[in-house]
């Protein structure tokens, strides 16, 4: 892999292209090609993923069952995790073992390095330590020091925004095959998958919240509005703008002012 490193008409050094094994193939040429390769493979990832044991999970241990599975299903996988970005700083949220953290740090420590290019650049790096180490030498040094030789990274997405990205490390110099590649692509694409159905759940269940409070205000709000009418014999509209006109000069909640009237007259009644 030739890299053109000749100097700028500025005088400086162009960015050396990224090495990367990386199949480039679509993901249904990936899956496709597996399924006949690996078939047992794919099945423990199709059932791990999507069987009954996914349901209810938190987003926390559906990334770490991402991890576990990688490590389960690639072949010269000795460490996996998943790397996610918080405002753009990496954090490990899931690991196999405590190597895994320290190829993280590894690269966290130096911000370069394959799982950080996968989750900001949303592509699947591929490499070796030889080609690692001309794209990420200071990550690449610290990395075979912790032992690993061969790396795979895979972007996590949900709605074309990245999160972050499944790290698989291995001892082996040999790398990762094709056919690791479609299983990492795999998981990673069914896994963030789930993390956006329990994203969107969260989401749902917020708004269903504040849906049903909005409905319990309003009713309080009408009962303290039919007890203002009554008492001052004005209209209901006029009512509610006796309520407004107490919030805005207290600076208090228009349901907390009708929570508060409503005691007031059912201490007036008993």
């Amino acid at each position: 892999m030739s890299t053109d490193t000749s100097p700028t008409s500025t005088g400086e050094q162009p960015a050396v292209a990224l090495p990367n094994r990386s199949s480039g193939r679509d993901v249904a040429a990936l899956v496709s090609a597996v399924s006949v390769a690996r078939p047992g493979a794919v099945a423990q990832v199709v059932e791990t993923l999507t069987g009954p044991q996914v349901h209810g999970k938190d987003i926390t241990e559906l990334l770490q069952r991402i991890a576990d599975l990688a490590k389960a299903v690639i072949d010269d996988c000795d460490s996996a995790g998943v790397t996610a970005l918080q405002d753009g700083t990496p954090f490990t949220s899931a690991f196999t073992d405590e190597r895994t953290l320290a190829v993280d740090r590894d690269q966290y420590d130096v911000d370069e390095g394959p799982c950080l290019h996968a989750a900001r650049e949303g592509v699947v790096v591929r490499v070796t330590v030889s080609e690692s180490a001309q794209a990420w030498p200071e990550f690449t040094r610290a990395a075979v020091a912790d032992g690993m030789r061969a790396f795979l990274a895979c972007p996590l997405q949900v709605d074309g925004v990245g999160f972050g990205a499944l790290n698989v490390y291995s001892h082996s110099l040999d790398g990762f095959s094709d056919d690791d590649e479609a299983l990492a692509v795999l998981i990673s694409r069914i896994g963030t998958g789930l993390v956006a159905g329990q994203l969107q759940h969260h989401r749902s269940a917020t708004l269903i919240s504040q849906l049903e409070e909005a409905i319990a205000s309003r009713a309080v709000i009408e009962q303290a509005k039919g007890a203002v009418a009554v008492v001052r014999r004005i209209t209901p509209d006029d009512a509610f703008g006796v309520l407004r006109k107490v919030s805005q000069e207290s600076n208090v909640k228009l349901r907390e002012v009708a929570v508060r009237t409503l005691a007031e007259f059912g201490a007036l009644t008993n």
